[in-house]
């Protein structure tokens, strides 16, 4: 009987991770949350539609601003937070010792566990969306289909970076602490826009200057979040939504075709480098 190929190994082991999720109602809990999420933001813009009702003039309140906004700053939190001690668990309960005893490689269980953690936390994002939308008709906020594919969008490509971040952080790391650590350091660095913030600070004699210098700025464009603000800006629909603000006349290095570029290698380079430190790592 034939081994099973690359391609059949990794999409066991990662049906497998995903069932461990289900089994240890991970999947569950994420999935509730961001559901509730969801409909609580709907049911605000829904209480805020009522609340203008009986005024003069048009007021318009779009669902996908409302929902987008939170969601930006959730997503990073739970791809981290839940992803980051994923493959440091195995490896800290010689699970993993086992597991590669099987016929899975350390790349199958690198991609793997990004594939499998992918499903659950986009399933989990995505259900806030699908819970909201039926709310938000409900208490007379709009729902622009145009505006929800793009939310879609915007939502698997954020999961999908910072899920990618996340593992690679989990394979690098010898304890769960440590990942943990990591982790939390990775969402205030990209968030808080720390990822700029502290080599400006640092390089100017500690103290921020008056005026960002250039290679700051261009530092500041190579943030994942700062990226995917720029990239929202090419999206009529989303143009307003990004956490960090997007410049009138953007630059070259913040145009939303150098921004994608910056997000797929937020995802391959880390993916990468982290299976190169983990193929050779002592279990």
């Amino acid at each position: 009987m034939s081994q099973p190929g690359f391609v059949e190994r990794l999409l066991l082991f990662a049906r497998e991770d995903i069932q461990d999720s289900v089994r240890e109602r991970q999947a569950h809990l994420l999935i509730a949350m961001f559901a509730l999420v969801g409909g609580g933001l709907a049911y605000a813009a829904g209480q805020q539609v009522q609340r203008w009702a009986n005024r003069e003039g048009d007021f318009v309140v779009e669902l996908m601003p409302q929902l987008l906004g939170p969601l930006m700053f959730l997503v990073p939190l739970v791809a981290l937070g839940v992803v980051a001690p994923a493959i440091v668990e195995k490896r800290s309960t010689g699970a993993l010792t086992v597991l590669l005893s099987l016929p899975f490689s350390r790349w199958v269980v690198v991609l793997g566990t990004l594939i499998g953690r992918l499903v659950v936390i986009t399933t989990a994002a995505l259900a806030a969306i699908a819970i909201a939308i039926p709310i938000a008709a409900l208490f007379g906020v709009s729902v622009d289909p145009a505006q929800v594919a793009a939310g879609v969008f915007a939502v698997v490509l954020l999961t999908v970076t910072f899920t990618a971040i996340a593992v690679s952080i989990s394979a690098v790391s010898q304890t769960s602490t440590r990942a943990s650590f990591a982790a939390i350091f990775a969402y205030v660095l990209f968030v808080f826009q720390l990822w700029s913030i502290i080599p400006i600070y640092v390089l100017s004699g500690f103290e921020m200057p008056e005026t960002t210098p250039a290679w700051g700025e261009v530092l500041a464009a190579l943030n994942p979040m700062a990226a995917f603000s720029n990239l929202l800006a090419a999206i009529p629909e989303l143009a307003d939504i990004g956490i960090h603000g997007t410049a009138e006349n953007p630059a070259v290095y913040e145009q939303p075709a150098v921004a994608l570029v910056i997000l797929l290698a937020w995802i391959a380079v880390p993916i990468g480098a982290s299976y190169l430190r983990f193929r050779t790592a002592d279990l």
